[in-house]
């Protein structure tokens, strides 16, 4: 005789898709979508350094031998490089929750763990190293297939 209090053994039903990609996948995208809107803010606020002027009162004010602008465009084209990398980690970890491009997921968790290029630079770390264990398990390789 069963116990009626007991928790029924229900079981969903099974897609064939390990569970244990979900976590790191969507780990992986909030970082990289935190990094991508820092990233566009930093840029808008550099814009607005250019655009306002201010950038030429503080030249004015330069003692050192670094031109301002030059600052600005150095941070601009870097601000650009880490949203592209960003932006590629959010679009790996998107393929690597719906088990679409193996290839993708996998090259978007190296990247974050790239010291300063991946998503909030340090940040991004444990959560690329986390979907790298993942990935590599053979049930998950599988799973893309």
């Amino acid at each position: 005789m069963s116990n009626p209090y007991s928790s029924p053994d229900y079981h969903a039903p099974s897609s064939g898709r390990p569970p244990e990609v979900k976590a790191p996948a969507i780990a992986l995208m909030v970082v990289a979508g935190i990094a991508v809107f820092i990233g566009v803010f930093s840029l808008l606020g550099d814009a607005f350094l250019l655009f306002s002027g201010a950038i030429a009162r503080l030249e004015e004010m330069n003692d050192g031998p670094n031109s301002k602008y030059l600052d600005i465009l150095i941070r601009t084209i870097w601000g650009l490089i880490l949203i592209a990398a960003s932006a590629y980690v959010l679009y790996g970890a998107i393929q690597m929750k719906n088990f679409t491009n193996y290839t993708a997921a996998k090259t978007a968790a190296i990247i974050s763990v790239i010291p300063c290029l991946g998503p909030c630079c340090f940040l991004g770390i444990p959560f690329g190293i986390w979907a790298l264990v993942v990935l590599a398990k053979p049930e998950v390789k599988d799973a893309f297939r």
